[in-house]
């Protein structure tokens, strides 16, 4: 019998992947109104790019082999935002 199941980490990770990619690549003028949310996060905004990584990383060891793609793409995606911050 085929179970299917949410992997409710995994999802987890993809909106915590969707949210940095979108961080990276929308243009600052359209980030203004998201700032208010930004300064609620506060110190607490390096829990999204771990999140990001750790939450697939459950998933693909819980779950199907699809996570483990999540979780490479989310290994990018950490790389790629570290480089905008630090540069």
């Amino acid at each position: 019998m085929i179970q299917n199941r949410v992997n409710i980490p995994g999802w987890i990770g993809v909106a915590c992947l969707i949210f940095m990619w979108s961080v990276i690549l929308l243009p600052k003028s359209m980030m203004k109104p998201l700032l208010p949310m930004f300064d609620k996060i506060g110190p607490f905004g390096w829990l999204i790019p771990l999140a990001m990584v750790l939450m697939p990383t459950i998933a693909a060891k819980r779950g199907s082999k699809w996570w483990w793609g999540v979780l490479a793409i989310a290994i990018i995606t950490l790389f790629a935002f570290l480089r905008v911050v630090l540069d």
